[in-house]
């Protein structure tokens, strides 16, 4: 039960970033409203908006540190907020309000990993980790679910504010429990040149959990397959639903519905991943694994569009679900096992660089993906682009485990 009340609370804000951050490219092939985004524009917007959760990651340790996890959540959910604020009432401002939401969902993984690696016991942490970051998959579930129907009855504008209200009332729910989780001394220190540090110090916050990474080989190896898997998990939330519209021939409504499944996959595979993870398999074997199977899965996907067959409806459900529990999976096993590896006291900065690195995974992957989906190549090229690369992180970690195990062990005293 100690646990409970933070994982609960670092869910529920972590399920609404992700859901603020995947609402315009899943509202644009339902109701495009005036921006009226291509798939390459899409791409753009997936972009810009890790480019700013690139800069909110980076600056998660060092806010984690001084204001306290929940604290820093709550601000960077209503800064996401704003950010759906001003996509709904200036659409030509979308790309700026991009950078905003990014900027609100780049904090969120480090500033929860910050607080539950201080209140979770070493031989659950895979499995809260995994169960906590099932707040990704759910927000995309929720966008997949609830943002088709809802542009039907709200339009453009009535969606995103809706979505921006919802944030905000997570954010002023997660503020009864604040005080108990984030301590008497979170509230950063008075005075003027505490609010406004110098440039030094903030350049100095942004490098360090960088530093952190680069300092440590295992989490540079973890930092380079997050890389990876990161632009394919995003390409296939926000390029699924153009996908079974173009491709398959289904209705906003049927592509919205296997969205939510492929989500309701990465759910249930962040558990049972975090659970095999604590229990019957090492965490790089187990990481390999689900990189292999991605790998399978994206493979099929993108076969059945070079073939032009559209499968029994089951069958694309079945391989929809497959995927989301690998491609939206891996997530909570690879921050607990960057939690583990990371110096003593340095697990929120650790988090942070690491996804850092993730999220610039995004910034190219999901892009590339739009561009060889846009181009002669077809979304059959650019899943069977994805298919070679997650093999490839298979085979990296597989090397990388038997290093390990290679390793000497340092004698007893």
């Amino acid at each position: 039960m100690k646990s409970f009340l933070p994982l609960l609370i670092t869910l529920l804000i972590q399920a609404f970033s992700a859901l603020a951050l995947m609402a315009v490219p899943v509202l644009v092939p339902v109701e495009p409203g005036p921006p009226r985004l291509s798939t390459a524009g899409i791409g753009a917007y997936v972009l810009l908006a890790y480019v700013g959760a690139v800069v909110g990651s980076l600056s998660a340790g060092g806010l984690a540190d001084r204001f306290g996890a929940i604290r820093t959540s709550q601000g960077a959910l209503l800064v996401s907020a704003i950010g759906l604020v001003l996509t709904a009432l200036v659409p030509a401002a979308v790309m700026p309000a991009a950078l905003l939401i990014g900027l609100g969902y780049g904090p969120i993984t480090p500033a929860s990993s910050h607080l539950l690696i201080r209140t979770t016991a070493p031989e659950r942490r895979n499995l809260v980790f995994s169960v906590k970051q099932t707040g990704v998959p759910l927000g995309v579930a929720l966008a997949g679910f609830c943002v088709p129907p809802l542009a039907v009855w709200a339009g453009w504008t009535g969606t995103l504010l809706a979505l921006a209200l919802a944030c905000a009332g997570i954010a002023l729910a997660a503020q009864p429990v604040r005080p108990g989780l984030d301590g008497p001394g979170a509230a950063g220190p008075s005075g003027k040149a505490s609010v406004v540090p110098g440039l030094r110090r903030l350049l100095g916050q942004l490098i360090e959990p960088l530093a952190v990474i680069f300092r440590h080989p295992s989490l540079r190896v973890l930092a380079a397959v997050s890389f990876v898997l990161s632009g394919i998990q995003l390409s296939l939330s926000s390029y699924l639903v153009s996908y079974l519209t173009h491709e398959m021939a289904l209705t906003a409504l049927v592509a919205g519905s296997l969205l939510g499944l492929s989500q309701v996959g990465g759910v249930v595979g962040r558990i049972v991943w975090g659970y095999l993870s604590d229990h019957l398999v090492a965490p790089l074997v187990m990481l390999a694994t689900v990189a292999a199977v991605i790998a399978l899965a994206s493979a099929a996907t993108g076969g059945f569009a070079l073939v032009q067959w559209v499968p029994p409806r089951w069958l694309l459900a079945g391989l929809m679900f497959v995927f989301g529990a690998t491609a939206s999976g891996w997530n909570g096993v690879y921050l607990a096992e960057v939690a583990r590896q990371a110096p003593a006291g340095t697990a929120g900065k650790a988090t942070a660089g690491t996804l850092a690195l993730t999220f610039m995974g995004v910034i190219l992957g999901a892009p590339l993906f739009g561009l060889v989906a846009s181009s002669r190549a077809g979304f059959a090229g650019a899943f069977l682009m994805q298919a070679a690369f997650a093999l490839g992180v298979a085979v990296l970690l597989i090397a990388a485990g038997r290093r390990g195990r290679e390793r000497p062990t340092p004698p007893s005293t």
